[in-house]
This record gives structure tokens, sequence and C-alpha cells, in this order.
């Protein structure tokens, strides 16, 4: 991740994209996307929500994350599951 976009991004600029992988995890849809732009920086995503589903016991939702830094983009699919606490957390990247 040291020459990701991601790897650019400020403590704000983190924050707006996970208010909006938050709001993908919620969604009912799967046709909805979840962008945003950073006021103060060239970041900018757009989180879209795919499939949820189980994964080692707990419910899990997989979601596709594009980020952005200026011309620099990234792009991949993640999995998102519920802990124990009942907070959502990154488990790591989709390889199956």
């Amino acid at each position: 991740m040291n020459n990701s976009a991601f790897s650019r991004f400020s403590a704000a600029d983190q924050a707006l994209l996970q208010e909006q992988v938050n709001k993908a995890i919620a969604a009912e849809s799967e046709a909805q996307t979840f962008e945003w732009k950073s006021e103060n920086s060239r970041a900018s995503g757009v989180v879209t929500p795919l499939a949820r589903g189980r994964f080692r016991g707990m419910d899990c939702r997989n979601l596709r994350i594009q980020n952005s830094w200026g011309n620099q983009r990234d792009e991949g699919v993640f999995r998102f599951c519920q802990q124990p606490s009942g907070q959502w957390g990154l488990v790591g990247p989709v390889q199956d």
C-alpha cells in the first residue's frame, strides 16, 4: 500500500472514506454507490456494496472500493465482517 492512492490520504480523507464504507455495509441494495470527495485534498472515491454472506461464522459484506488521489486510482474488493463486539471491521481483500 506504500504506493497506493490510499497511502496519500490524510486522517480527514480516511474519515470520509470510512463514512461511505459504513453506509455501504448497511445498504439494502447492491445497486447503490457511495461517492465521496475531499474539499481539502486531491482524494476521492467510490464504495459499492456487493454480496452479503458468512465467513468464519461472522456476518460479512463485500465492498468494491475505488480510491483516487488526483490521477492515481486503485480498486479492489474487500470483505468487512461484524465482530463479536458488534463493530464491523475489515477482514481483508476478497481472494475467492
